[in-house]
């Protein structure tokens, strides 16, 4: 008569203490750090909600703004860039009058993309939510309320998660969690 013996249940075991230590916070924040960069660039350069269809479209007194090109705004007057804006102007009223303009050097695309001095898409950020969690969401209060403002403006929701976005989190989440459990 044989006798078979294994080790299965230290291996087992082992395997379980290295999924018990599993360090979550870890994990939360790869999979914030994998979808950030791609948030960013859908809202603030492409313009699109959580849908992936366009936010919006700007007025055209906006893109004045935007653009810098009002009456007075200096034009060039010579060589290959004649008769492009050379500045923004100057204020004509209020209590700015005869102060310059602030030039924010953005196209006149008029699709939305939610991004004028761009403060409000570099505060925004992963943050911790608790000790094993992590989202996406603003340093500042300021801007968090920019965003409700906006989704509210738009009735669109912006700042969901897309479906590839979900799954660069589910890829970075397996990545971070492999990485883990081989060491």
């Amino acid at each position: 008569m044989s006798f078979y013996t294994s080790n299965v249940s230290e291996v087992l075991n082992a395997q379980l203490s290295k999924i018990d230590a599993l360090q979550l916070d870890k994990v939360a924040r790869a999979m914030a750090a994998a979808v950030l960069p791609e948030m960013k660039k859908r809202i603030h350069v492409e313009g699109k909600d959580s849908n992936g269809n366009q936010i919006g479209t700007y007025s055209n007194a906006y893109l004045r703004i935007r653009e810098g090109n009002f009456k007075n705004s200096g034009r060039k007057s010579r060589g290959a860039n004649k008769g492009q804006l050379k500045d923004a102007g100057t204020y004509s009223k209020g209590s700015n009058k005869g102060a310059g303009r602030t030039s924010y050097n953005r196209g006149a695309d008029p699709k939305v993309i939610l991004s004028l001095t761009r403060q409000m898409e570099n505060d925004e950020v992963a943050v911790p939510i608790d000790e094993r969690s992590y989202g996406i969401g603003f340093n500042n209060e300021h801007n968090y309320n920019k965003s409700q403002w906006n989704e509210a403006t738009y009735d669109k929701k912006i700042w969901n998660l897309t479906e590839q976005e979900k799954e660069l989190a589910r890829n970075a989440a397996e990545e971070e969690a492999n990485n883990q459990l081989k060491s």
